[in-house]
């Protein structure tokens, strides 16, 4: 158990002393409270005023569906979960007064048939059309399909929609653009994500911790460490076990070799996106040198395997990792210097996709997309866990926020991430895990979390008394971040600009449909 960290305990005395009927429910890794429905608009007023950050929003349960509000309260390193049951169809309008919530307040109606009391429009983002009411969800089917209403387009002349996707090209995900458009300006933008959808929360019901691993990886895939770790640690949470020390260096390991191959990744998208072919090539030479070296390190390419619930499966392969990092990563840091020695790169970065710090703050943006833009916010450093606790990272950010902010960001945080792998591999990296016993005539849960190269993944599981997972929530950093997208888009951006943009993004449509 953890104590009440002290900076957030003025918080919480404010939010109990002033809300009606709310109580502590748990404090564990995270406090936990619980409100009535009521009280939820004056709770989420005073957190936003105090300056939390509302880091997810979901729904538990049926008859009542509860909902639960993950806020972050990055100074005090401390998350705080609020608990309401819904009785009925609605709940008050949390979106109004916490931008950020508007997203989750269109996957809940979809998922659970509940919504704000308001009646504002919500939008189809998780489910396809044809979801009819057998339909696999996790809830009740809404009594009406959720609406297509966009933002209404005003420009001078004529503005029309140009249809893209969700076919695109060749090895990359279903993803439909709407781009309203008066010429070669972008005027508007908005995405359709659920072509990807797979259901996989649906899926984890019933599973065990452990094998349950096999679908959280292959959430998002790219982010199989982080989004491992996180639900691993939510799990440890919820059973009140800690993983030991030499397993918890071996996440971390994985985790900052998962950022770096992601970094070089994008570089690539970046390279291919503006036309330069050489610099492509180089990228992917890192990049290709990286994933090796994750094969001959850990087992796997893409590092699925090594995290298990209560630790780590496999230990690294420490005399082939110190080998051949500093090769791979040389690479990429000599591709990154070229590019910023090349005029016709910097020129379609700079000033391209422009997030500012109060769109980043206002829509909870994460990870390099909002430390470009100033919000340095890094889980690794806000709400630190082993071995980030003795070996913390230095956290990257710029204040521009275009695509050239967000590229300073990735190379900064790859040359941090071989600067962690050593110190972490000095400390001693290893297998083995806690022995985690389920049960005990109770149900649980727990919340956990990691910074993935996207930025904050979060997952919140409640197991039920044989140790099987009655709910699994899990929020990859691409939840978060695609909302961010169009807005990039609109600030005064051309057509062939959204390439651009996309790679410096570098989400994923998998993470967020699920």
């Amino acid at each position: 158990m953890t104590a009440v960290r002290p900076g957030s305990r003025e918080t919480l005395a404010g939010l109990l002393g002033s809300i009606k009927g709310a109580s502590v429910a748990g404090v564990g890794n995270a406090v936990t409270l619980q409100l009535p429905a009521a009280e939820l608009e004056p709770a989420v007023d005073h957190l936003t005023r105090a300056g939390a950050r509302l880091a997810d929003l979901f729904a538990a349960g049926q008859d009542p569906a509860v909902l639960h509000l993950v806020w972050a309260l990055d100074e005090e390193h401390q998350y705080l979960v609020v608990r309401a049951e819904v009785d009925g169809e609605d709940y008050p309008p949390l979106s109004d007064l916490a931008p950020a919530a508007f997203y989750e307040e269109c996957e809940i109606y979809e998922q659970f048939g509940i919504r704000p009391a308001t009646g504002k429009p919500l939008n189809r983002v998780a489910l396809p059309p044809h979801a009819g009411p057998d339909f696999p969800r996790l809830g009740r089917q809404p009594r009406q399909a959720p609406a297509e209403v966009h933002a209404p387009h005003t420009v001078g002349g004529h503005a029309f929609e140009f249809p893209f996707g969700p076919v695109r090209q060749v090895g990359v995900e279903s993803l439909y653009y709407g781009l309203v458009t008066s010429g070669e300006e972008v005027v508007d933008l908005y995405l359709f994500t659920w072509h990807k959808h797979r259901g996989l929360e649906w899926r984890l019901r019933g599973q065990a911790p452990r094998a349950a691993l096999f679908y959280v990886e292959r959430t998002e895939g790219l982010s199989a460490i982080a989004l491992s770790w996180a639900f691993a640690a939510a799990v440890e949470a919820a059973l009140d076990a800690s993983p030991p020390p030499a397993a918890q260096r071996t996440r971390a390991v994985a985790l900052e070799l998962e950022r770096l191959y992601n970094h070089a990744a994008a570089t690539a998208a970046l390279c291919q996106a503006t036309g330069l072919s050489v610099g492509q090539s180089a990228a992917e030479i890192a990049l290709e040198q990286l994933l090796r070296l994750n094969a001959a390190v850990f087992g796997h390419r893409y590092l699925f395997g090594v995290i298990e619930a209560g630790g780590a499966r496999r230990a690294p392969d420490v005399d082939a990792l110190r080998a051949a990092l500093p090769a791979a990563h040389a690479e990429l840091r000599r591709a990154a210097e070229a590019l910023l020695t090349t005029n016709s790169f910097l020129d379609r970065l700079e000033a391209a996709g422009v997030v500012t710090g109060e769109q980043a703050r206002r829509l909870g943006l994460v990870g390099p997309v909002a430390r470009a833009a100033g919000l340095a916010h890094d889980t690794r450093r806000d709400h630190p866990a082993p071995p980030y606790l003795e070996n913390p990272p230095v956290v990257a950010a710029r204040t521009a926020g275009d695509v050239l902010a967000r590229f300073g960001v990735m190379q900064d945080e790859a040359a941090d991430s071989v600067r962690l792998i050593g110190d972490l591999l000095d400390a001693g990296a290893g297998a083995g895990a806690a022995d985690l016993r389920p049960g005990g005539g109770r149900s649980r849960s727990g919340l956990g979390w990691a910074e993935s190269s996207r930025g904050e993944a979060l997952a919140w599981v409640s197991l039920d008394d044989d140790g099987r997972i009655a709910r699994a929530r899990l929020r990859p950093a691409s939840v978060r971040n695609w909302r961010g997208f169009d807005d990039a888009c609109r600030s005064q951006n051309v057509f062939t600009d959204i390439p651009i943009i996309e790679a410096s993004f570098w989400l994923t449509v998998a993470g967020t449909a699920r």
